[in-house]
């Protein structure tokens, strides 16, 4: 059995610049702990520490992340007095005069700009404290885990393919993808698909189609590749949200819904193959169609619009509430996998398993959804990503799984990392995104927004500092 390094040695991947031998012996747990999973497959073999060496650094980051919920707190009721602090100034404005002078006017619309601003960022530290937090103290863990337990799982690996056991394991008979049988009736789930779009269009919670026929056709044909080399008994039918939340989702019936910001932030076709495998193998697994209850589609979505309106705005209703369902859209993916789709070890493990193969087989690189996964993990300013770790849980399963996927899989020294076509593709939709934000602006409302510069100015009384404004869309 080849190692994992010799396995892949063929194909190079950007994110995995492998260390020096002797960067790794010097290296303590803690800073390996911040080297990217592909680097720690490769070189955990090569270390050795102690029992009380793993155990003192998860007892650090435990304090570590009592720290920071800590710190959050208190920025949190920082925010909440410069909030109330300038609701103030909105009353004493308002005790001037029985209607604003142009000066008056413009300071009104500068404290509108602030107060924005602010709810802005308290809800995006909320939500950083409620589940970022989770998210980034979960991913240090595993690293912790990977490096004390991936040795034993690979040595366990190489045992079986040497005794001939490899296609013992659970999906092991990948050869026969396409013809073997995962589940049976996927065409009666097309109907529960139709019904549970239906649902989300008729509570307003789908985030704007994108109207390009060149990116909806990159991603179809990559979804149809890959559908073409899974074990879809169905048609993959692609529908591309302008939405900056970094994430996708399918429902049963092979409709999948693939975000703008999870495309952005794909820096290699392997990285965009490997998400959208691991959603088809949903449809192929029937996960989606096992849990969906039809009677509580409406009760779910509606649960969605004011659960994650409030953790964006940080609980304040009003003009801050409309942006984020209107322009957010933070969390739809959340709810909908989760609660529908019912996300689980045990579907998520076969997901990933499956996903793993649908990616090989379709001549793409297994391991982009690993790099892509890291990157998500280390991702500074968790609001974009939030849904994609509470709709891809755990971490350790997740890793281990694909990893020990990628070890079993026959060795092939030809498969597609990245591509021109897709630097490309990701060229033209930058193009399009930012056409779409100056049409934007120039397109009339009926709603009165404030016109918020470019810079905020300082507000006497606030404690605040010069902070640009931020665009509502």
């Amino acid at each position: 059995m080849a190692t994992f390094s010799v396995r892949f040695a063929a194909i190079a991947m950007s994110a995995f610049v492998p260390a020096s031998d002797a960067a790794v012996t010097a290296a303590t747990l803690a800073e390996l702990t911040a080297r990217p999973y592909l680097e720690l497959l490769e070189v955990a073999p090569t270390v050795s520490f102690g029992p009380q060496e793993f155990e003192a650094l998860r007892k650090e980051l435990g304090k570590q992340r009592e720290a920071d919920k800590e710190r959050l707190k208190k920025e949190d009721k920082e925010l909440d007095r410069r909030l109330a602090d300038l609701r103030s100034q909105l009353k004493s404005l308002n005790t001037e005069a029985s209607s604003d002078t142009a000066k008056a006017a413009a300071r009104r619309n500068t404290i509108h700009c602030e107060i924005l601003r602010l709810e802005k960022e308290q809800g995006a530290k909320r939500l950083e404290r409620e589940h970022g937090l989770q998210a980034t103290f979960d991913n240090k863990l595993a690293k912790v885990d990977l490096i004390e337990h991936w040795p034993a799982r690979r040595k366990e690996i190489e045992a079986l393919i040497a005794r001939g056991q490899a296609r013992q394991r659970r999906y092991g008979d990948v050869e026969d993808i396409g013809v073997r049988k995962i589940s049976t009736d996927q065409e009666k789930d097309i109907k529960l698909g139709e019904e549970a779009i239906k649902d989300i269009k008729l509570y307003s919670l789908m985030p704007p189609v994108l109207e390009d026929k060149e990116v909806t056709a990159f991603v179809q044909n990559l979804a149809e590749r890959i559908g073409d080399n899974s074990d879809m008994k169905v048609h993959a039918k692609v529908t591309v949200l302008r939405s900056e939340e970094i994430n996708a989702f399918a429902l049963p019936g092979g409709f999948l819904f693939v975000n703008t910001g999870l495309i952005e932030r794909a820096e290699t076709e392997s990285e965009l193959a490997g998400v959208i495998s691991h959603e088809l193998a949903h449809v192929s697994a029937r996960h989606g169609a096992q849990l969906l209850k039809r009677a509580q589609m409406a009760s779910l979505f509606l649960e969605a619009a004011q659960v994650f309106a409030m953790i964006v705005t940080g609980g304040v209703s009003g003009i801050g509430t409309y942006y984020a369902l209107q322009y957010g859209f933070f969390g739809l993916a959340m709810v909908i996998d989760l609660n529908l789709l019912g996300v689980n070890r045990k579907f998520e493990d076969e997901a990933d398993q499956l996903g793993t193969q649908y990616a090989w087989r379709s001549g793409y690189d297994p391991r982009g959804f690993i790099t892509f996964f890291d990157k998500m993990a280390s991702e500074k300013g968790y609001v974009k990503s939030a849904s994609f770790f509470r709709t891809h849980p755990p971490f350790l399963t997740r890793m281990l799984s694909a990893a020990s996927e990628i070890e079993y899989l026959p060795k092939q020294s030809d498969l597609t990392v990245d591509s021109a076509t897709f630097r490309q593709f990701k060229g033209h939709l930058s193009d399009v995104l930012e056409k779409e934000v100056r049409e934007q602006k120039e397109r009339p409302s009926l709603r009165k927004e404030p016109v918020c510069p470019e810079e905020a100015p300082v507000l006497t009384g606030t404690g605040s500092t010069p902070v640009p404004c931020e665009e509502l869309y």
